[in-house]
Parts: structure tokens; sequence; C-alpha cells
């Protein structure tokens, strides 16, 4: 006899069910689609991310172009739809009659009770009767309009807080807009891109509203006249600047070492001389001197063993409608700051007043007063002048020590000598590479000061290219210079270009901003990750923005140009590519070989 017990029973082998591996577009779908999704009734969530529905029901009696820009220049991620679907203008016309019928009895039933007029009814009636009028001539279409918003938060609290934001925005330009409410699927449905309108929430207006929908302010910037700086990476078209056409001429150029901000300049310098501007640059690594050499310049360069001179004490010439006394007070402010400089400290009140009463000295030694006409003096007192009058007089001796260097010392002849230079030329290049690091700042300085004295005696169009503007702003004297040339340069027709790589140090200099307020054109090149969140601040730029920076490629960046903001990519041609990545001997070379070809 068999007992069977189920205990007993042996198992029977399960099969493992075989999952098909997804191929294809399946497993594509299957990566990148979301966990879940849900659907409540005033909110959803997609995994772990909130969002929100917005709908505008209500648009003003008039629409500025434009208007949408407020909206999608948030930082916040959103989507947006527009739907414009076309009526058809017979149906319509019988409307816009029935209504003008209905408005015109509410009009006559207020006179016939002798109650006031209401101004409301004359309006509308007016409007539809210049919409009718317009429709039959074809000059207006009829359109329904939708636009949705959805937006997306952390969390419901960031939701909020979002929402109130935007409707704010939109009430200032008295346009109402509500959330959605029990149609959120629908509604976010309608914000993907798949031309689809689920939501059917439309407002009905003439085709000249419609066109203020446009999303986008044009950021084109092609001038009648100008410099072609390079092509605009948005829409492709040309770059064309007039820097002069704006309220100042004054540019910023703010890049990292290697993004390309010595070829943007070399492209301007350039195409400038083709214009027939003169141009003339301050190079600290005498990077510029084969443009200086190829198109018939000038190449300066300022060094202890130098040939060159420039007298810190050469007077302006007084123009026309200018007081003498008043230039004289500002060539002896500039000359105390270029002490300064060359001190390496300011001066306190004590020794403030002595220099002050040496400098006047100085000039009355050579028979030169504040109320007479500089331009006729053929001799200027130096350095040395300078300081035999300081020793001469109480308290000077100790300040004329610290100029001994530069007057009889090691730095003898660098600038206590008359000045030899001569800037009538296209280009001249001032290049200051063979100068010590440590007498940079006083050569720049030097050099600028002398050149806002001879920019004044013919007024013109000129560019001043400074790169590596750090360099004249290590010292609070010198930073303090260039912010006044700056705001000088405007009356004298010169447009000063600024160049740095230093972002933060110039950014955090209580000179940097003002500089860059009071020039009315920047442009924004590769930026380092450690310094763009302070540029971000400085210039307002979004999140795509100082993505694009941080990632910009070489000759890339962002030109600001008054309101508009433009994506540039600086290109040069051929030719002149080769000019600016030639050296100067291979210059020479092709130029030697041209005039033997003749």
């Amino acid at each position: 006899m068999k007992i069977r017990l189920p205990f007993f029973k042996k198992e029977e082998k399960v099969g493992v069910p075989v999952i098909e591996e997804k191929k294809g577009f399946e497993h594509i779908k299957s990566i990148i689609a979301p966990p879940a999704v849900i659907f409540n009734i005033s909110d959803f969530q997609i995994g772990e991310i909130y969002g929100k529905n917005i709908i505008v029901i209500t648009y003003p009696r008039y629409l500025f172009a434009g208007w949408l820009e407020n909206i999608l220049s948030l930082p916040e991620p959103f989507n947006l739809s527009i739907f414009f679907i076309p009526r058809d203008p017979g149906v319509f016309l019988k409307q816009l009659n029935k209504q003008s019928l209905r408005i015109e009895s509410q009009i006559y039933e207020i006179e016939e009770k002798g109650l006031p007029r209401d101004p409301r009814l004359e309006t509308a009636l007016k409007d539809i009767e210049e919409l009718k009028e317009a429709i039959i001539q074809g000059t207006e279409k009829v359109l329904n309009v939708g636009l949705y918003l959805t937006i997306f938060g952390e969390n419901k609290d960031d939701l909020l807080v979002r929402e109130h934001q935007i409707i704010k925005l939109l009430e200032s330009s008295l346009i109402i807009a509500k959330p959605v409410i029990l149609e959120q699927e629908n509604a976010f449905l309608s914000n993907l891109p798949l031309c689809k309108d689920y939501l059917n929430v439309h407002y009905t207006m003439n085709s000249s509203a419609a066109s203020s929908f446009f999303p986008f302010i044009s950021s084109e910037l092609s001038m009648d006249k100008g410099v072609l700086l390079g092509i605009n990476l948005q829409d492709n078209s040309l770059v064309l600047l007039d820097r002069f056409a704006f309220e100042n001429a004054h540019m910023v150029i703010i890049a990292r070492s290697g993004s390309g901000k010595s070829y943007t300049a070399k492209i301007e310098i350039m195409r400038n001389l083709m214009l027939g501007q003169d141009v003339i640059v301050l190079d600290p690594e005498n990077e510029y001197r084969s443009i200086a050499e190829i198109y018939g310049g000038s190449f300066i360069p300022i060094s202890l063993r130098s040939e060159y001179h420039i007298n810190p004490f050469d007077l302006p010439p007084v123009l026309e409608g200018e007081n003498p006394e008043d230039v004289y007070k500002e060539k002896v402010s500039d000359i105390i700051g270029l002490l300064e400089v060359i001190i390496g400290e300011k001066f306190n009140a004590e020794e403030l007043t002595v220099v002050d009463r040496a400098i006047h000295q100085t000039y009355a030694s050579f028979n030169i007063l504040p109320n007479m006409d500089f331009s006729k003096v053929e001799i200027f007192p130096t350095l040395n002048d300078f300081e035999k009058v300081l020793l001469s007089i109480e308290g000077g001796k100790k300040i004329a020590e610290k100029l001994y260097p530069f007057t009889q010392g090691n730095f003898s002849g660098f600038i206590n000598q008359p000045t030899n230079v001569d800037i009538n030329k296209r280009i001249v290049v001032f290049g200051f590479r063979d100068l010590v690091e440590e007498l940079r700042p006083i050569g720049m300085y030097m050099v600028l000061n002398d050149l806002m004295n001879k920019v004044r005696r013919i007024r013109k169009r000129r560019v001043l290219i400074i790169d590596e503007a750090w360099w004249i702003m290590k010292n609070e004297s010198g930073a303090n210079f260039l912010l006044n040339a700056i705001k000088r340069g405007r009356k004298y027709l010169l447009g000063i270009t600024t160049i740095t790589q230093d972002a933060e140090d110039f950014l955090n200099s209580p000179y940097g901003k003002p500089i860059i307020t009071n020039s009315a054109l920047v442009f924004l090149m590769k930026q380092s990750p450690a310094t763009i969140d302070l540029v971000g601040q400085v210039f307002a730029l979004s999140e795509g923005e100082k993505r694009f920076l941080i990632q910009a490629e070489r000759g890339r960046g962002i030109l600001i140009a008054g309101l508009k903001r433009i994506p540039l990519y600086v290109l040069g041609s051929y030719a002149e590519d080769q000019i600016i990545k030639a050296s100067l001997e291979q210059l020479i070379a092709v130029r030697e070989a041209a005039k033997k070809v003749q």
C-alpha cells in the first residue's frame, strides 16, 4: 500500500518567465520616460519635478510690441505655447454686424431716456466699425489666439511663488492670466512640441494686435556704417557696428586667456584702418607690432633703453571755449596722480601740499602761469626740474629722495626727458614688453596721459586700444586716471577699448564697474567657472548665457550694445588671419619680396 504524502512530493520546476529585451526606439523611450506622472486638480508631478499650467484669458485694448519679452527673459524654466487659428472673415463680419447693432440700440436707448452718454459703448462701436472696414479691405485678418504656460519647480511652494511672479508680471501690462483648474493634463500636452491645442481657450483679435506676440525682440545689429565684427550666431546675420553711433564709443572686452580677445581687437583695428579711422594701441606684450609695420604705422617701444621719451610735464593746448586755468589745474592733478603711481602710495595731506606747491613753482620757473596760452610754449620742465624745486622747499627732500631712481638713478632717462614721440600716423603702437614689470603701470599711465593731451589738438575719430588694462589699474591713481580718460574721451571723439583677462580683479575694483557703466559696448568672451557668477551678477546674465560663456569656443562671446545682446562669432578673412598669426620677420620678408617684384 502506497501512502501519498503531499509534503514528500517531488518539487516541480517552476519556469522563469523570459522578458524580451526592448530594442530600438522602445528601449530609448524606456530610458528617458519618467517613472510616473500624476495630474492633480491644480498642478501635476512628473517624477520628482512639480509643474503647473497658466492660461491668458484677457488682453488690454492696446498691446505694445515685444511685451512677451518680459516673460521670456525670466531665468526660471518654463514651457510656452502660442496658437494662432485663422477665422472665417465672412462669419466674423456677420458677428460684428450683430454686435454693432446691439451697441447702437443701447446707445439709442440711453439717448431716448436722457441719460448721460456711455463712452465705453461709443469706443466699442468705433473699434468695431474700424475693424469691419479693415477686414473688408483685406488689411486685417481675424485670429483666435491661445497662450499657455507650464511652469516647473522643486516643490509646490516654489511653484506658487513662480505662479504669482508671472501673473503679476502680466498684470503690469494689463493682461489677465489664471491658473488652470481640472485641465492639467490637457494644458501640459498643449505645451509640448506637438502643435496640438487640447485646451481651446482662445481670445479673438485682429492680426495687428497678434503681431505683438512675436516672442523675440530683434537682436540683429547691422548698422548702415561701421565695422564688420563677425557673425550673429543667433540668425547668421552680419554684425556691423559703428561704435561712434552710440552715446559714447567706448568698449570693454572681458575674457580669460586664450579666448581670442587680442584677435578680436586686431580684427577691429584693421577694419577701422580701412575706414580711415586712426588707431592707437597700448600693447604690454608687443603683440600688435606686426599690424603697425604692415599698415605703415609707428611702433614706439617704451623701455629704459628706448630712444623714445615722453615728458609728463607737457601741457595740452587750450581749445576754443576752454578756460586755461581749468586745463592747467587738470594737468597738475594728472601729474600728482603719476607721482603717486611712481612712489607707490597716496600722498598724505602734508605731502600733497608740498607736491602741489612744487609743481606750481616748477612751471613758474619756466614762465608758465595758469592763465596763459600753453600752445605757444616750446620748452616745458621735466622731472629733474621738479626734483630741484622739491629740494629747495621745506618738506620736499623726503619726496625728492623717492624720485631719485627716476632722475639720477637706475631708471633715469625713462620719464625725465623732453617728448620726442609723434602720433600722426594711421596706427601707432606703444610697446611695453621690454619695460620691467614694476615700471609698466608708470609707463602706461605716462603714455595715456600724453595721448589725452594730443588728441585734444585735432578732434577726429580715433580708437584707443588698452590691452591688459589691469596693469594701469593696479594703482588707485592709475585706475582713476583711466576712468577720467574714458569720461573725457567722448568730447574728443575718442573711443577707448579696455581689455582685461582678470575679470574678478577688474569687477571688484571700485573703478571697474564705473568704467563699464561709462562704456556703451561690452564684449564678454569665454569665462572661468570660478568667476562666471560675478560676471553674471554684474551683467544680469541668464543661466543659458552663463553656460554659453563657460563653454564658448575661441572667438565667440556675447556682445552687449545698448539694450541688445548678441551672440557674436568674430571671424577674420584669410588675409587678416595670416597677418595676425604671422611673425614680424615673416611680414618683413613678404614686404621685401613684394618690392623686388615691383
